[in-house]
Order: structure tokens, then C-alpha cells, then sequence
């Protein structure tokens, strides 16, 4: 479970800098420029974003299995992050598998663009994890 829960605040956080890189942007003009910030806002935080998602697809997959995912904000959490894995793996394949030059993996942010906004709304409605008690009093 908290496997879940940090790998899902990695990945929103990752998400959010993707979002305030691309929104701006697609707003003024209607494109994203590759400029030299491009690297910094979307392909570092994809870079960690991707494999967040998957250790947290694996975690709440677990949690699911094991019904251990008792609360909505579990379950949001848990499927949006098995889509965000979903959809990236849609969009490799469609790079590698298919007749195609490879441009399309510039699509591959957007995996994350999407699935993590169902895990950003599960984070909101979970709040912050809260300790067992003998952890707290030992701390």
C-alpha cells in the first residue's frame, strides 16, 4: 500500500511539470516547442514518471489481488496507474510494431498525461497516509 502511494505521488509530480511545460504552450500557440527546456519538463520527468507507474500498476494490481485495496482513493490509484502502463505500452507498439519511422514515441508523455490524472484524484481523496501508532511514538 504505500508502495502504491509513493509511487503515485512521484508520478503525479512528474505529470505536473509535463503540465505546466505543455499547457502554456499549447494555449498561446497551439504547439509545444522542442526548445531547450523540452528535456528538463518532459523527457526527464517521463523518464521517471514511466517506470513510477509501473511499480505502482504492480503495487495496486497486488493490493487488488490480495484485497488489500478496501477504499475508492486505493482502487482510483491502482487503475490509473495500470492505464498510464496501458497506454504506453499502446504507444510503443504502435512506434515499433507497425510501419512507422519512430516519431510517434513523442506521443509517449502523454501516457502519462492522461492515466495520472485518475491517480491524482485517488491521492487527493486518500489524503496523507496516516502511520500506525507505535511508528509515530517512536519517532
Amino acid at each position: 500500500m504505500r508502495t502504491l502511494w509513493a509511487a503515485s505521488v512521484v508520478s503525479v509530480l512528474c505529470t505536473v511539470a509535463m503540465w505546466v511545460f505543455a499547457v502554456p504552450q499549447l494555449v498561446f500557440s497551439g504547439v509545444v516547442d522542442v526548445g531547450p527546456l523540452f528535456g528538463l519538463m518532459m523527457v526527464l520527468p517521463t523518464l521517471i514518471g514511466l517506470p513510477c507507474a509501473v511499480a505502482g500498476a504492480l503495487a495496486g494490481t497486488i493490493c487488488a489481488v490480495r484485497q488489500r485495496a478496501r477504499n475508492w482513493a486505493t482502487n482510483l490509484m491502482a487503475l490509473g496507474q495500470v492505464t498510464t502502463v496501458a497506454l504506453a505500452v499502446a504507444i510503443v507498439v504502435w512506434a515499433l510494431a507497425f510501419a512507422s519511422t519512430g516519431w510517434e514515441l513523442i506521443a509517449l508523455p502523454t501516457s502519462l498525461m492522461v492515466g495520472q490524472i485518475v491517480v491524482a484524484v485517488g491521492l487527493i481523496k486518500a489524503g496523507r497516509p496516516r502511520m500506525p501508532r507505535a511508528v509515530r511514538a517512536s519517532s
